[in-house]
């Protein structure tokens, strides 16, 4: 794939999530204007301020927990690479559906730093777990307070399916890990399953394949033997930067005027525990959302769930506020890299290695037929 053909995929993939975003934005300003500067009329800018700085701390934090699981493996990889990988991946993650390219893009980064694939990939799949740890265990804890009338919001059915749902997918996600690194022939045989045929002309890179399973095996093995207490370290992270992304909404709340106590019961705890479950179950939706940047299904969910907050006037403004600073800041931070990255690295110097290569080829061409003559 050329530089110019990636950079318009990821343009295109942008593209929409803007304008998807725009459109619903400008539909409801459309005919909210008044209400829009009703709504910003008593804004606290400082409170913006504390509410951005918990937003990239998901980057700061979630970079953190990269640089803990990869130095096991790698002890070269640098704090600055790890965090930069973790904001590129927040961009890809929120401009491809369902998050889909948000792993490749990291892994590019750590990759192009100089890991290797197989330990940038092992590296990713901890991180996987230590995400689905966090969604499993806020899962299961919001599911027991709906079940003991700990936490109630409308939509209780709905709720309850998306919760379950939530549980299902993540728990399989992480049996398919475990069931990976405990036992290598069994992932083997699924590779060979589903890649046999489409590689069947290309036996050589079924079988790098296959032999990459044994390294990502030795791997997990490594961690279990000298990586415990930086798995430990990466779940506590991961719990961190969760919280710091979900708190982004309560500083919002402030920055408006709007009172931090719900209108009505929503579950126990002080306002801003509450706005983080609240958070944490928006969250669900958010990950299995199909479209890019889960455009259309964060924005009427909010709208739904943070309704016992948000009401009137402040309904539009809270909705502009939380899109920009709980999604679109930091990806605008790795965006910035990802463009940087492509426009001046690593393509560059593929695309210069090329032009030496083909130069030399040339050179010796003509060296040769005028040994000829």
């Amino acid at each position: 794939m050329t530089r110019s053909r990636l950079l318009r995929g990821l343009r295109i993939f942008v593209g929409i999530t803007l304008v998807t975003f725009g459109y619903l934005i400008y539909s409801a300003i459309a005919s909210k204007q008044a209400d829009l500067a009703l709504g910003l009329r008593d804004l606290k800018p400082g409170w913006l301020v504390v509410a951005a700085i918990f937003a990239l701390q998901e980057g700061i934090w979630g970079g953190t927990r990269l640089f803990l699981l990869g130095r096991v493996l790698w002890p070269e990889i640098k704090l600055r690479t790890a965090i930069s990988s973790e904001f590129v991946l927040m961009f890809a993650a929120g401009v491809t559906p369902a998050q889909a390219g948000s792993v490749p893009a990291q892994v590019a980064v750590l990759m192009h730093s100089g890991m290797r694939f197989v330990h940038a990939a092992t590296a990713e799949l901890l991180v996987a777990t230590c995400t689905i740890v966090f969604f499993l265990g806020s899962a299961l804890t919001i599911l027991v307070m709906q079940q003991t009338g700990a936490m109630e919001l409308a939509g209780g059915s709905k709720l309850h399916a998306l919760v379950g749902l939530s549980v299902v997918v993540f728990g399989l996600a992480l049996t398919a890990i475990v069931l990976a690194a405990l036992s290598p022939g069994f992932l083997k045989k699924v590779i060979a399953l589903v890649l046999g045929r489409p590689l069947r002309r290309w036996p050589n890179l079924l079988q790098r394949i296959l032999l990459t399973v044994d390294d990502f095996h030795a791997g997990i093995r490594l961690y279990a033997q000298r990586g415990k207490l930086a798995y430990l370290g990466a779940v506590a992270l991961t719990f961190g930067f969760f919280c710091s992304r979900f708190a982004v909404a309560y500083f919002i709340l402030l920055a408006l005027g709007i009172p931090t106590e719900p209108t009505s019961f929503v579950t126990i705890g002080p306002p801003i525990v509450q706005i983080v479950l609240v958070q944490a179950l928006l969250n669900f939706a958010l990950y299995l959302s199909p479209t890019p940047g889960a455009s259309g299904i964060a924005e009427a969910g909010s709208t739904w769930l943070m309704a016992p907050w948000v009401q009137g006037v402040f309904a539009l403004p809270y909705l502009v506020l939380w899109r920009f600073l709980a999604l679109f800041l930091s990806m605008i931070v790795g965006g910035v890299y990802v463009f940087r990255f492509l426009g001046t690295t690593a393509l560059e110097a593929e695309i210069n290695k090329g032009d030496t290569m083909r130069a030399a080829l040339q050179s010796r061409d003509s060296g040769t037929r005028q040994a000829q003559d």
